[in-house]
């Protein structure tokens, strides 16, 4: 038995056992279900090739975080890279964000962009989803010429029924002034953004920082243990391989719909009624190596026109030189549908398209073709419905009843980043120290225990001899 039990070894579920660690608690044992840590924080190494499950790019503004990838491997071992990204519409590419750099566009979309703006709804009160939202503080013309179509392909959902919470905060806003300079110039504003400037692994691709965390901790990931289901009355997670831990505190990662189908209570159909209700896209990512270059400076391009069934492009070379080999290239791109309403033989017939028109875009055959991985997400973008905003609040205060601590961006059932992550498995670490600082004394198993001195055994025993005589 472990005082905690951790499921999920992605970087929430790590920083949760790092910073038990930190905190001199051992008493915890940490599994996952792949046969490898990591979760999508996942590096695959193929024909020389990089290529990660998707983009994914440290943002940091938190000096913890910083200081936390300094101590695990060194900083000197990332890349600070400044953002070079556009969007393709219309036939041109134009500098991100969209709502301050229209220049290059046709005027008859720059006139409508900027109308949008002036004439927007600004005494809207409280937009009601985050298609309203878009409309109060960018206007109908940017809605219509990216937000509406970007975020419809990202979500593949109707956003007049998303929560206007979704994305809000990683959307930078505009004035008047910087949608004029954004016109009468190019790249006026391309250091706008949470995303302006991040960091990446010089080697390795982004699952470098996983493999430095797990030979950083103590205790180890134990992994093939996916979970069959958990009896919430006696304690006990029983794994798929036919193993079962007892535990008093259970933090969790997975995500948080096929937490609730496993979890065994005396109230267990409306649970698992309420995991049907959240919704949740998934993502097929396809990642191609090419024998030549492409002719491109950018590190990822937005798709919001329909003609195109990927929503982003990236591109490896320019992100990690060394994720391909000398004189070649890579690139990732990426489409969304929505389990359900969308079957995973249509979505891939959907790929097959977006496979041949990258082709044409980045001017390549399939000749030139000399790598190509593709990666399924089964879990992508949380969908940030109404049944969501309504109901997620209280199926998380009542896992934490039964002392479940369900956390990061799918055991949360949210949109974050990996900074958001790193922060979770912080703040949850920090509640349990909490929990046992003022219950009991911090538990130490003996296996990692210091051993006693001899001056500390001699001390102690003339005690017991004093007491004695």
């Amino acid at each position: 038995m472990a005082e905690v039990v951790i499921i999920g070894a992605g970087l929430t579920g790590l920083s949760s056992a790092y910073w038990l660690e930190k905190n001199n608690f051992f008493d915890y044992k940490i599994f996952e279900k792949q046969d490898r840590p990591g979760g999508l924080l996942r590096s695959e190494q193929h024909d020389g090739f990089t290529f990660d499950h998707t983009g994914h790019l440290l943002h940091i503004n938190d000096p913890s975080f910083y200081d936390f990838l300094n101590e695990i491997a060194a900083i000197e071992d990332f890349n600070l890279i400044t953002r070079q990204s556009g969007i393709y519409s219309n036939n041109v590419v134009t500098e991100y964000p969209f709502q301050m750099n229209l220049h290059g566009l046709p005027t008859d979309v720059i006139a409508e962009c900027i109308e949008g703006y002036v004439t927007r709804n600004q005494a809207m009160r409280k937009p009601k989803s985050f298609y309203e939202w878009v409309l109060k503080y960018f206007g109908k013309g940017m809605g219509e010429h990216f937000f509406f179509p970007y975020n419809s392909k990202i979500l593949s959902y109707n956003l007049k029924k998303v929560h206007p919470s979704w994305n809000g905060r990683f959307v930078p806003s505009t004035t008047l002034k910087a949608i004029i300079d954004g016109t009468l110039q190019p790249a006026a504003h391309t250091k706008i953004g949470y995303n302006s400037s991040f960091y990446y692994p010089k080697q390795g691709g982004i699952e470098f920082i996983v493999k430095k965390l797990v030979a950083y901790l103590k205790n180890p990931v134990q992994t093939g243990y996916g979970v069959s289901h958990i009896d919430t009355t006696d304690k006990i997670v029983y794994f798929d391989n036919g193993q079962q831990e007892r535990y008093k505190h259970l933090v969790t990662t997975m995500p948080l719909n096929r937490l609730l189908t496993t979890i065994k209570t005396p109230s267990r159909s409306s649970i698992n009624q309420a995991a049907d209700k959240l919704l949740c896209n998934a993502v097929i990512n396809i990642n191609i190596g090419f024998s030549g270059p492409i002719d491109t400076n950018k590190h990822w391009l937005y798709f919001p026109e329909r003609t195109y069934p990927f929503y982003r492009l990236g591109f490896w070379h320019t992100i990690c030189p060394s994720s391909v080999p000398t004189g070649h290239s890579a690139l990732y791109s990426e489409l969304s549908y929505l389990p359900g309403r969308t079957t995973q033989a249509q979505a891939y017939k959907r790929a097959d398209l977006a496979r041949k028109q990258v082709l044409d875009f980045v001017h390549m055959t399939a000749d030139d073709i000399v790598a190509q991985k593709i990666l399924h997400l089964d879990n992508a973008y949380v969908i940030y419905d109404a049944w969501r905003e309504k109901n997620l609040v209280g199926i998380l205060q009542h896992l934490h009843g039964l002392q479940i601590h369900s956390i990061g961006r799918y055991g949360e059932w949210k949109y974050s980043s990996m900074q958001d992550a790193y922060n979770d498995g912080k703040k949850v670490a920090m509640e349990l120290m909490q929990v046992y600082n003022t219950s009991s004394p911090t538990i130490v198993p003996a296996q990692l225990a210091p051993a006693p001195s001899a001056g500390s055994i001699i001390r102690s025993t003339e005690k017991i001899i004093r007491r004695v005589t």
